[in-house]
């Protein structure tokens, strides 16, 4: 989007780039009642006989394109809600007086006056991640569909006892921070899935690097409940893992949700991230 297209506080600065991750979600919903209800309404109005169905493969068309936007849609969203703006990035700049608004300087010879109290600074809504690039995946669905292949290729490499290709170690790293490719890898690994990846780790450290943040990650959109870490660490017992796979559990960055789980199994998750 080029600076003359931005409208808002946005258009103050030719480098902002953010989302706000509420009003993103209710695009979202608009765009899903939008697809919806045109198939609602083709679906119950079928051109009859003998007329023309252009205006119907039109509006057909629409509805796919709506459907389309939303797997671009909902990734961005999904980046924006689990990386929170650490700083360091281009805020939205504040807006410049109106003409005549000005406050006179009391240190300027016929100023006079008393200073206007400044006003605390409003609460960022926006976050930068999700804005501009999506990572290595263009929506959701890829990226999805990516996870499931490597996740077949660790399941195939761990019934046959070979090592785990060096690719899919590759796209872990690469993806440790995609909100959609950790969710379906880990989902479609299981707890026992893994144990087993952590166990052909063998104690690489840049691979239980990428192991651990995929972790925290997954957290935001898979269940992991009481049920599931109780599975993990069973399956860790059995490999004989169980004090590398508490050490891991422990040190990512996963969801309150998932740390009141890991309290209600005596685990002690460290001080969340801000």
């Amino acid at each position: 989007m080029t600076a003359e297209m931005r409208t808002g506080p946005g258009a103050r600065h030719s480098d902002f780039r953010g989302i706000d991750p509420a009003a993103l979600n209710q695009l979202i919903k608009q765009v899903k009642d939008a697809d919806n209800a045109i198939k609602s309404w083709l679906n119950g109005h079928r051109p009859p006989p003998g007329v023309s169905a252009a205006g119907y493969r039109q509006a057909d068309q629409v509805a796919q394109w709506a459907a389309d936007q939303l797997g671009m849609l909902t990734r961005r969203y999904n980046y924006a809600i689990t990386h929170p703006d650490q700083g360091g990035g281009v805020d939205t700049p504040p807006a410049p007086p109106s003409p005549g608004t000005g406050t006179p300087d009391p240190g300027t010879p016929g100023g006079g006056g008393t200073p206007a109290p400044v006003p605390p600074p409003r609460r960022k809504n926006t976050v930068p991640r999700g804005a501009g690039d999506l990572g290595g995946f263009p929506n959701r669905q890829a990226a999805l569909k990516a996870a499931k292949a490597d996740a077949l290729s660790v399941a195939a490499a761990l019934q046959d006892r070979r090592p785990v290709p060096d690719s899919v170690w590759k796209h872990l790293k690469a993806n440790s921070d995609d909100p959609d490719y950790t969710e379906k890898l880990y989902e479609r690994l299981g707890p026992a899935g893994v144990a087993g990846l952590i166990e052909a780790a063998n104690g690489d450290k840049a691979k239980l690097k990428a192991i651990q943040e995929a972790l925290g990650m997954a957290s935001h959109h898979m269940t992991m409940d009481v049920k599931w870490l109780r599975a993990l660490l069973a399956e860790a017992d059995r490999t004989g893992d169980r004090p590398l796979v508490v050490q891991l559990l422990t040190g990512a960055d996963v969801t309150q949700k998932t740390r009141e789980a890991m309290g209600k199994l005596g685990l002690h998750p460290r001080t969340r991230s801000a």
